[in-house]
């Protein structure tokens, strides 16, 4: 899966693990910051373009200038007010940096918001994105991937090791983890509902890898 980076319209990045500078250097979006990850896009040599959030974790010296908006309700994250600066804004969709950093509440909080979105997240040697509907995706053979109902949706897929047939996704409950795929494109049908996609996009070498295992381990 290659992420073509003019169909979204920024870069948000949260307060966990960012990719190094070469990867703002491919990209030419306005970069936003929730309240802590400006200290890392600084650290790197990247200036965001806005920070927003309470402002609890930046450091004071990078907040000049008016390049950013201090929002100190509590009832809301700084992932969330973000979200809607960017939308209040006509920054949306985006692509979605640093979600799978911290404590596991908080990355499960993270995945919760983004559920909501209709962007895309990068993490370490993995893209997430939210399915409705019909989709294909060319991917190498043996791609390591993962579906998940959020909260559930009704699927059926080809393409993969272990493929569903109308089968429902829920989360909690029964969903297709550590797949992987068998022919170059996969088909995924959404009938109903929505569902999260994880596709890794390195080779993860586990038992899974063989093709020539059944089993699911």
């Amino acid at each position: 899966m290659i992420v073509k980076f003019d169909e979204y319209r920024s870069v948000l990045c949260l307060h966990g693990n960012l990719p190094d500078h070469k990867f703002f250097q491919k990209i030419q979006l306005p970069i936003i910051a929730a309240d802590g990850a400006a200290n890392s896009l600084t650290a790197m040599g990247i200036t965001p373009h806005m920070i927003i959030g309470d402002l609890d974790s930046v450091r004071q010296d990078l907040l000049v200038d008016g390049k950013f908006i201090k929002l100190g309700d509590q009832n809301s994250s700084d992932f969330e007010k973000a979200l809607n600066y960017l939308g209040d804004n006509s920054l949306l969709p985006s692509i979605i940096l640093g979600i799978n950093g911290g404590y596991m509440d908080h990355i499960l909080n993270n995945i919760n918001i983004f559920a909501r979105t209709n962007s895309i997240f990068l993490g370490e040697n993995m893209v997430g994105l939210m399915l409705r509907g019909t989709h294909v995706f060319n991917l190498e053979i043996g791609t390591k991937l993962s579906l998940f109902g959020i909260p559930k949706c009704l699927i059926t897929t080809k393409g993969l090791r272990w493929n569903l047939g109308m089968a429902e996704l829920a989360f909690p409950g029964f969903n297709s983890c550590f797949n992987r795929t068998t022919l170059g494109n996969i088909h995924i049908h959404i009938a109903h509902g929505t569902a999260l996609l994880i596709v890794y996009t390195s080779t993860i070498v586990d038992a899974g890898l063989s093709l020539d295992d059944d089993s699911p381990g």
